[in-house]
């Protein structure tokens, strides 16, 4: 990035903020930025697709994320803060005027929780006593729906004085949420997600439309964070793969069926693996929400499931298709992978390095990279996902070569 003009960024706390860090550039250079860092990536080791495509860009470039987490903190004077991380620093937290990657009601929201938590004198747990109550605040936006979904994240409860300050928040801002929970988290993990929930508002779930499909969406499903780009990410990978009618697809790490619900629409037969067991609950009910009968769900390790299709007796795919975390597929898993043969492997990631050694092994185990398209589906950030297509040689043998 160095040597690109500079603009005026937008949101008052850039550079303070660890979000956004690219603010400053114009989005035509974010983007030209994001596709060199892929190229280079697969440069550093001598992987050439047959063809590369433009990135696709983000049809938002603010307001487009469905979900922020919000973290309580205390300045150096032990005053209540609930915002972002400072940059740099995961223990220090600033006091959020207005973030612009969510709605705006998403920052009236904040702003009732910071208020009424400093007002009810509630206190911040801290990371290294593992004393105190207020831990995180998630608030999700269904982009097409309007629907928003607030999740407190406290150490103890049920409580009365938790329940008296979200009494005096849903009497302020209680219309511009659809549900509202509290989850408990009173392990020493600072993360969201905790060991048990309670509902104070609606029925814990909302509903998000993505690329004409439905999705419920509960506290701990996972969805692509960017709903308009996603519905372009997936449209992207139905073009790539052409007429499915007569084809049966593997989707690896599923989630909540984001990609295989729309294969099914195109594909003969869909299953789709996901350890994760809530996602799977999940992904079941918003198959049947939009009436997809050829899709099946499978809860498991993904290099456990692979091995067992390996070895069942007329087990084929001809497509396989794999949105793995950022650590990049199991090897196990890619062994899995080569065995089962499919003649098309689709391969998403978010992280061009890991994504990149996993290619390597691939194309060394006798698939060819036809194609790779970085898309943007984090403005203003370095991260973006990327897409790549690759077809079974007559080099491939079902053995997985390490490179």
């Amino acid at each position: 990035e160095l040597g690109l003009p500079r603009q005026d960024p937008d949101c008052v706390h850039f550079g303070h903020c660890g979000g956004c860090r690219w603010q400053d550039l114009a989005y035509a250079d974010q983007l030209c930025l994001k596709q060199d860092m892929v190229q280079q990536a697969f440069g550093r080791r001598d992987l050439e697709p047959e063809t590369w495509l433009p990135i696709l860009p983000s049809p938002d470039t603010f307001y487009y994320r469905n979900k922020m987490e919000f973290s309580f903190g205390t300045d150096r004077d032990g005053s209540l803060q609930l915002g972002l991380h400072v940059r740099e620093r995961y223990n220090r937290v600033f006091d959020l005027k207005a973030c612009l990657l969510q709605l705006e009601a998403s920052n009236q929201i904040v702003d009732s929780f910071r208020k009424h938590a400093i007002g009810f004198g509630l206190p911040v747990y801290d990371l290294k006593s593992h004393e105190g109550l207020l831990r995180f605040l998630v608030v999700r936006d269904a982009k097409e729906t309007g629907q928003i979904m607030v999740n407190l994240v406290v150490s103890e409860y049920p409580r009365e004085d938790v329940d008296d300050f979200l009494a005096a928040i849903l009497e302020e801002v209680g219309d511009l949420m659809t549900t509202c929970m509290v989850t408990r988290h009173a392990g020493k993990a600072q993360v969201a997600i905790g060991d048990a929930e309670f509902l104070v508002k609606g029925e814990g779930r909302i509903t998000e439309v993505c690329g004409g499909l439905e999705f419920e969406i509960s506290s701990r499903s996972f969805f692509q964070t960017n709903t308009h780009a996603a519905a372009g990410l997936y449209r992207r990978i139905i073009d790539l793969l052409g007429d499915l009618q007569d084809a049966d697809v593997l989707d690896l790490y599923a989630g909540t069926g984001g990609v295989s619900l729309h294969l099914a629409r195109v594909a003969r037969s869909v299953v789709g693996i996901e350890q994760v067991a809530e996602a799977v609950v999940d992904a079941r009910r918003n198959a049947e929400r939009n009436g997809i009968d050829n899709c099946t769900f499978l809860v498991g390790r993904t290099e456990a499931v692979l091995k067992e299709l390996c070895t069942e007796e007329g087990v084929r795919f001809d497509v396989v298709v794999a949105d793995p975390p950022r650590a990049g597929i199991h090897r196990k898993a890619l062994a899995g992978i080569v065995a089962l043969g499919a003649p098309t492997l689709i391969y998403i990631s978010c992280n061009a390095e890991t994504m990149a050694d996993d290619l390597l092994v691939l194309e060394a185990s006798g698939y060819d990279l036809r194609l790779a398209q970085p898309v943007e589906m984090f403005p203003h950030t370095p991260h973006c996902e990327i897409l790549t297509w690759m077809s079974r040689s007559s080099r491939w043998s079902g053995a997985c070569v390490e490179v």
